[in-house]
């Protein structure tokens, strides 16, 4: 196709022909943004419903120039939208975190996934294919596509709600870690399906399937978070080498689309290879590498771009989930049971979480647990899933299996499929998307703080900007930048707000809420700094390996149980009332105590240049 045309003797450039729909797709998402200010729905939510009214009123509406449909394949999703939204969300998430809560993270990333593959696998199978041949593998191979939640979903909903710190690690790393068994258990069962399927009529026995299937999802795991981390250190030293906010924002843009394509390549999982990357960049290239300014232009950076993705990719989502439906009899029967096995096998986060609180420090109580079960969303995964087998309806692919190279045999149930995977997916985006907020503050863990708790961190906020920039103003004078009238005229009006905040703090400290929360956090760092001293006294030979292991036990379960106490104070301190009633979302982000760490290290930074 050519790019350019003649009109009236002059040169013009054609567009691609996919230009128009993802322009006109975009203009859409951003007129849907500034709507909801006016209505009270999280903006992921209201994308899937304005593409699911696009899809069905727009024959008749939409322009000539503009197709939606086609756009969403499972290429577009894998490669394209799905490795920024994965670095976005791992590399603004603590990995210290993560390690305080890899017991029930780790728990419902593996078992979890077999469990829910199961269950729904079962389900589908006895309900919707009893008597079809092949009935059993399909019904497993849609669990394998249902049984992971979707870190794009997760993460576009938690970040509207303002849960509970914890409550959001929990969810957010279970549905970043989950897919990578999940995908990698598709592929064992899709190729399971096609070879027994195929003409030449393979025979293996369920040991044969675990076996091989084992072997493929350890080497598929190790090889990606081998990839990550090795992209990751690469990244980290490149950050090192400029401090170029331009070059270094580039280099992040360059590592999540490259970790996930070099895993790829290898045959290794991208998803895991992009989290790792993420996780590595995020919790030391940006803080050690990275200039304050780079550190702040890549925040906007990608908070942009993850905003551009989502809105094209949840847009399209529900452009694509209307096509499924001709809402006969037939439809609503699969739907039904579709859901029904879905929000069944996740009821496996309350065993799996029970066995995780077990000589657990921190549990994860039984409120967070109905949150965990009923916010597992499905979203673009599974579709890309779906999509991957189409591919094998039309094209059987050829394919290598336990060391025989054969030709697939075709998926007779795949529409069945569809409709039972879009179900889900429809459910919970919007159903179940739509109640979490409601659930939160029936389960009295609304991400709205209480007020006094709110202003406190205010004023705390001034108190340490104010402090920072009183910090660097003395060491501009202490340098000969400024005179020490500028010094005195400028550091008057920062004076002037520490001494009206830490007023406004010692007021706020009479309330229960407040002072408590700020014991806890003192008592938590008296405990880590005992630790940091006998852990040197340990290493320096002054106390035994003995006593030290002994006494440093104790201090970390009691510190185990001051982090849990502070996040129970933290929690029922929360308000029922809604986020907007305080402040507005946006205030509360600029904030809430990460973003005060952000003015503490950026200040701290620039007073040792």
């Amino acid at each position: 196709m050519s790019i350019v045309s003649a009109r009236n003797g002059n040169m013009s450039a054609i567009p691609p022909s996919w230009f128009q729909s993802i322009l006109g797709a975009l203009i859409l998402a951003l007129l849907v943004a500034i709507a909801i200010r006016w209505v009270k729905l999280p903006y992921t939510i209201a994308l899937v419903m304005v593409g699911l009214t696009v899809g069905w009123l727009g024959e008749y509406w939409m322009p000539a120039d503009i197709e939606l449909t086609g756009l969403l394949t499972a290429e577009t999703i894998f490669f394209i939208l799905l490795p920024p939204l994965l670095f976005e969300g791992a590399s603004a998430m603590h990995i210290n975190k993560l390690r305080q809560n890899w017991r029930p993270i780790s728990m419902l990333a593996i078992p979890g996934v077999l469990i829910n593959t199961a269950v729904i696998g079962f389900i589908c199978w006895k309900l919707v294919w009893p008597d079809t041949e092949h009935g059993m593998l399909y019904g497993f191979l849609v669990g394998s596509i249902l049984a992971a939640t979707d870190p794009v979903s997760v993460l576009a909903l938690v970040k509207t709600l303002g849960a509970p710190k914890r409550l959001s690690v929990l969810i957010e790393g279970e549905s970043l870690f989950n897919d990578g068994t999940a995908v990698v258990l598709f592929n064992i069962l899709l190729a399971t399906t096609l070879a027994i399927a195929s003409p030449a009529g393979i025979d293996v026995s369920f040991m044969d399937v675990f076996t091989a299937g084992l072997s493929e999802f350890l080497f598929v795991v190790f090889v990606g978070a081998i990839a990550g981390l090795l992209c990751g250190l690469l990244a980290n030293w490149f950050l090192g080498q400029s401090d170029d906010h331009l070059v270094q924002i580039a280099i992040t843009l360059a590592l999540a689309f490259g970790s996930f394509l070099l895993a790829e390549m290898l045959h290794g999982s991208g998803v895991i290879s992009v989290v790792v990357a993420g996780l590595l960049v995020g919790n030391h290239g940006v803080k050690q590498g990275m200039t304050p300014t780079a550190r702040i232009g890549m925040h906007h950076f990608w908070e942009v771009l993850a905003f551009l993705v989502n809105s094209v990719l949840f847009l399209l989502i529900g452009y694509e989930l209307q096509s499924v439906f001709a809402w006969d009899t037939h439809v609503l029967r699969l739907a039904l049971i579709g859901i029904g096995a879905a929000l069944v096998a996740r009821l496996a986060v309350f065993p799996l979480t029970a066995v995780a609180n077990i000589r657990n420090p921190n549990p994860v109580s039984g409120r967070w647990q109905v949150a965990m079960w009923w916010g597992g969303l499905r979203g673009s995964i599974p579709l890309a899933l779906l999509l991957l087998i189409s591919h094998t309806v039309s094209h059987p692919p050829e394919f290598e299996y336990m060391g025989e190279t054969i030709v697939g045999g075709e998926i007779t149930a795949y529409n069945d499929m569809l409709i039972l995977a879009f179900s889900v997916v429809l459910f919970s985006l919007v159903a179940q998307g739509l109640t979490m907020r409601p659930l939160l503050q029936r389960l009295g863990i609304s991400g709205a703080p209480a007020e006094a708790e709110l202003r406190y961190e205010v004023a705390l906020a001034e108190v340490i900007g104010s402090r920072a920039a009183l910090k660097r103003l003395s060491s501009l004078y202490t340098q000969g930048m400024i005179s020490e009238e500028d010094q005195a005229t400028l550091a008057d009006p920062y004076r002037e707000r520490v001494r009206e905040s830490e007023a406004r703090i010692q007021e706020l400290s009479e309330a229960n809420i407040v002072h408590s929360t700020r014991v806890e956090y003192a008592r938590k760092e008296l405990i880590s700094t005992q630790i940091e001293a006998l852990r040197n006294a340990e290493r320096t030979g002054r106390i035994s390996t003995v006593v030290a292991s002994e006494v440093l036990h104790r201090l970390d379960k009691a510190l185990g149980e001051s982090k849990f106490k502070q996040e129970e104070i933290l929690e029922s301190s929360r308000s029922e009332q809604p986020v907007e009633d305080v402040v507005d979302d946006e205030m509360s982000e600029s904030l809430i105590p990460e973003s005060t760490e952000n003015v503490v290290g950026s200040a701290t930074d620039s007073s040792e240049e």
